[in-house]
């Protein structure tokens, strides 16, 4: 495992990792939204509708920092900055964007040139589609057979297609892969609050604006600090006496996931804030949503079971089962990505792209099954590469990012099975739990 120091304050000031909620942007007196990217402040209000990535997607940016988002999701540069050309200009300089390396954009050029070769959208298809279809179809039916017809021996494989759910329908939605059509995103991303149990409002903000643009890093990555001091999974973190078990445990704590997304949801919202991330204008569209999906997945999964049940039977038959099995399935299959023996954390060297690839790893990529449960985390480095491309399309170019990476000389880790990389999890939690303070 491969520690890096962790960033200093000071560090925090650089256009790579300038934290989005760093001196956020408020906004005009007269309430126009507005974003920075690359140093310029732009009126964004009356793009809003007209942006090709949807509203949903723009709404992220507003009264922020967005460079980091603007220069990931937008593979064809030249366009956006044509778009961005067009948007009314409230001040500031143009600086050039550090994330712009000749590794970055011969990465984009080859996955371009593939597009244009296969005249194929980088968005979902009718693979794409159709399989969330019969997931959705699966997933209620044995809900109906569970809840109203007793067969509540069903209930983990309930709860492992929800966490699937979760990993192959409203990420690649929330990121705006997930079709072509703006509002079938919106819909499939709020399979997250109404099927899954999360928020795609706050998930957006937790994942989009925090993680994706700085993965492991310790003041900026909330997935990297936010479980401690119960787990350790950052070396910059500090030790605790307790934490030298934490790879025995901590398989456990993962059977919570999904009861803590959906009770900590609600003050993060009622904050305004995701941990460090203030979030974006709510509109009124946006706290219809957080609401009824609260509202909706707790009569579902909580009253209903425990009306039909009988009371407190419902715990044990239906409630735990479902809840703690497709939590531990979900934490599982997320958390092995950045937290294996062989990666990266807090990577300073200068190059966002590059900064991507070191600290993910791939597994099992020549897996169906495993390609269609995770929703294509098991092409984690392309994924993050590429957050804007849906993950039917990551067999076909992780060729591609491979060979450049080699050019480049950047590593690229994968592991052929994923007990391959749990078990490197387990040693990278072991060897962190270990590690002593560094001394300044």
């Amino acid at each position: 495992m491969q520690f890096q120091n962790p960033q200093k304050n000071a560090d925090l000031q650089s256009p790579r990792l300038k934290h989005p909620d760093q001196a956020p942007q408020k906004g005009s007196a007269s309430g126009r939204l507005t974003t920075v990217i690359d140093g310029v402040t732009y009126d964004i209000t009356d793009f809003m509708q007209r942006h090709p990535g949807g509203s949903d997607m723009l709404m992220l940016a507003c009264n922020r920092d967005a460079s980091i988002m603007f220069h990931s999701y937008h593979r064809r540069l030249d366009l956006a900055e044509t778009a961005l050309k067009s948007l009314p200009v409230l001040g500031g300089t143009h600086v050039p964007s550090p994330i712009e390396t000749p590794f970055w954009k011969t990465m984009k050029a080859r996955v371009n040139e593939y597009f244009d070769k296969t005249k194929q959208s980088s968005r979902g298809n009718m693979l794409m589609l159709s399989k969330s279809i019969a997931l959705l179809v699966m997933t209620w039916f044995l809900y109906y057979l569970i809840v109203f017809r007793g067969y509540w021996l069903l209930g983990p494989i309930l709860g492992i297609l929800m966490a699937i759910n979760g990993l192959a329908i409203q990420h690649d939605a929330n990121h705006g892969a997930f079709s072509s059509y703006n509002l079938l995103n919106y819909i499939a991303g709020a399979d997250n609050d109404f099927s899954v149990g999360g928020s795609s409002l706050m998930w957006r903000h937790q994942h989009v604006v925090g993680h994706h643009a700085h993965p492991n890093d310790v003041h900026l990555d909330a997935d990297t600090y936010s479980n401690f001091p119960i787990l350790k999974t950052n070396p910059a973190l500090p030790s605790r006496f307790y934490l030298k078990w934490q790879h025995y445990y901590a398989p456990f704590l993962y059977s919570l996931l999904g009861l803590d997304y959906y009770f900590m949801d609600v003050p993060a919202f009622l904050s305004g804030a995701y941990q460090k991330i203030h979030l974006q204008p709510i509109r009124t569209v946006d706290q219809v949503v957080f609401w009824g999906g609260k509202i909706f997945f707790g009569v579902m999964h909580f009253v209903l079971p425990w009306f039909y049940y009988d009371g407190f039977s419902a715990l044990w038959k239906v409630i735990l089962p479902v809840q703690l099995i497709g939590s531990n399935f979900l934490a599982s299959l997320f958390i092995v990505s950045h937290n294996a023996d062989d990666i990266e954390y807090n990577y300073n060297g200068g190059d966002w792209a590059e900064m991507q690839v070191r600290t993910g790893a791939n597994w099992s990529i020549h897996s169906t099954a495993w390609w269609l449960a995770s929703g294509g985390l098991n092409f984690q480095i392309e994924h993050h590469l590429f957050p804007g491309i849906c993950h039917v399309h990551y067999p076909a170019i992780s060729p591609i990012v491979r060979r450049v990476c080699e050019e480049f000389k950047v590593p690229y880790t994968h592991y052929t099975t994923y007990s391959e990389i749990y078990f490197s999890h387990l040693k990278g939690l072991k060897k962190l739990g270990n590690m002593p303070d560094k001394k300044e």
